[in-house]
């Protein structure tokens, strides 16, 4: 008479001749000891323990950690786009108060950090990985501002290369940008390549369509 047997360890089942009733061997397939029950006898398998979420009973955290997803609020989209419309007022009232003249340079470059703030926050709400927990507080806050320093200095050094090169020289010099303004965007909120270039273009399309309205050449 054949004796039905599970392991306790990895739940495979398997048939025991009785003879082997009350005896411990190892199982065939994880070699862990298991007992042999007499003929008859009944086997209870215990459910798994409930995965848990905290380490207070003294054993490791099994259960997954689920990141809740904030939506984005009509308040938050109408600050947005209502900040987005102030700053391209801002550009034509500086064209406007400075005309014929472009504004002052310090005006620029402070310009150019203030605008890179929100940009870079709202960029990195836009184009950061869903499935991945979000930054926030300090942190969120030191990498928006290391960021933002970063694009207005390649703004200022755009600026600076803007009337000495020609537009086939351009053609060579572009790329180097794109590759540090993504670069500065993959090491701030670890953001693949492409979306790291894609969040910098957000930036310099702004800048530039503020330039415009300002009166200013637009640098290419």
């Amino acid at each position: 008479m054949a004796i039905s047997v599970v392991c306790t360890k990895c739940r495979t089942r398997f048939n025991v001749s009785d003879k082997f009733a009350g005896q411990t061997g190892p199982c065939p397939k994880c070699k862990s000891p298991i007992t042999i029950p007499k003929a008859g006898a009944t086997v209870t398998i215990h459910e798994p323990a409930k995965p848990t979420t905290t380490s207070q009973s003294g054993q490791m955290p099994t259960a997954p950690i689920v990141f809740e997803e904030k939506p984005v609020t009509p308040v938050l989209i109408t600050l947005v786009i209502g900040g987005f419309l102030m700053l391209l007022l801002a550009a034509l009232f500086a064209g406007w108060a400075f005309h014929p003249a472009p504004p002052p340079t310090w005006l620029l470059a402070l310009t150019a950090i203030v605008v890179a703030l929100p940009v870079v926050r709202v960029g990195y709400a836009v184009f950061r990985d869903k499935e991945l927990e979000a930054y926030s507080g300090r942190s969120l806050f030191l990498r928006v501002l290391a960021c933002s320093l970063a694009y207005a200095a390649l703004w200022g050094a755009h600026s600076l290369l803007g009337g000495d090169l020609e537009l086939w020289q351009w053609t060579f010099v572009t790329p180097f940008f794109l590759f540090a303004g993504g670069l500065a965007a993959v090491v701030s909120f670890d953001l693949d390549w492409g979306v790291g270039v894609s969040h910098y273009a957000l930036y310099i399309f702004l800048t530039a369509l503020m330039r415009y309205l300002a009166g200013i050449t637009p640098v290419i």
